[in-house]
């Protein structure tokens, strides 16, 4: 995708709930034009696409207050299309999560398992499929503000599912499927570099890696002691979690000393 498609995709985002008109069309065009000045200089000093794009969306400077402007009264809001099939698409799903709640309640007189069942999974749902567009819309502009929270919130949803389906539907008892809540903190650390190394393209720090090392040290240790009831003998899980942070946090010393001595003696 060039430059031009990128910065014309940014403004698509910006303007898509604004009305069309000849006011917004000018602003849109000024928008543009700004936008692609900018990038023309920045190309000229051999700066890569990425970079010339990130650059050129910090410089634009701040159309908020005029876009907003634009966008008129919430009755025209509601007349765009896009709004409206999200409106048609969030109703019929929720029609059809309810017919199939009576339909468990009149066939099989299972309303309280579909109350608990139907519903839960309904909100899920519709927080995925809300937060899968603001996921899609993040990649697509390259601004990842709110990835890692989403990716975090999947996973607390998705270890307190199977903390009741272990409990309900597999028989575990509660004192072992309880720990399916201690690798919440684990899949957070797991979200943050994901999005830093694939996303932000960046160097995830030490500190991080050493926290997910312990945190995932005590996961597992509660969890082979809360299946075996061994709780004395484990815990030595902890302290190889511990030592292995330790030795990683003096190599990782010792490569940066011996860095900045090479660069010392390179400077003289």
């Amino acid at each position: 995708m060039t430059l031009l498609d990128r910065f014309k995709a940014y403004l698509a985002s910006q303007f898509k709930l604004v009305p069309p008109g000849r006011e917004a069309a000018e602003l849109r065009e000024e928008m543009l034009g700004n936008l692609m000045s900018h990038a023309m200089e920045l190309k000229a000093e051999g700066m890569p696409d990425d970079e010339i794009y990130s650059r050129c969306i910090e410089a634009l400077g701040d159309y908020t207050g005029a876009i907003n402007a634009l966008r008129g009264k919430p009755l025209q809001v509601v007349r765009d299309p896009k709004f409206q099939r999200s409106v048609l698409m969030l109703v019929t799903f929720s029609l059809l999560c309810v017919t199939a709640y009576i339909l468990m309640g009149l066939l099989g007189g299972l309303w309280a398992v579909g109350a608990y069942t139907i519903f839960p999974a309904m909100a899920i749902a519709m927080y995925v499929f809300a937060t899968a567009a603001v996921l899609k819309r993040n990649i697509r502009f390259r601004k990842h503000y709110t990835t890692d929270f989403i990716l975090m919130t999947y996973g607390a949803i998705f270890l307190t599912v199977l903390f009741f389906v272990l409990w309900l539907a597999c028989g575990v008892s509660p004192a072992v499927a309880w720990v399916s809540f201690v690798y919440i903190p684990v899949w957070a650390l797991l979200s943050v570099i994901f999005t830093t190394l694939f996303l932000r393209k960046r160097k995830v720090w030490l500190i991080i890696w050493i926290a997910l090392v312990m945190m995932t040290s005590v996961a597992v240790f509660l969890t082979a002691a809360a299946a075996t009831g061994m709780w004395h003998p484990l815990w030595i899980i902890v302290v190889v979690g511990a030592l292995a942070c330790g030795f990683a946090s003096v190599f990782a010393l010792n490569a940066k000393i011996d860095r900045k001595s090479k660069e010392e003696d390179f400077d003289n």
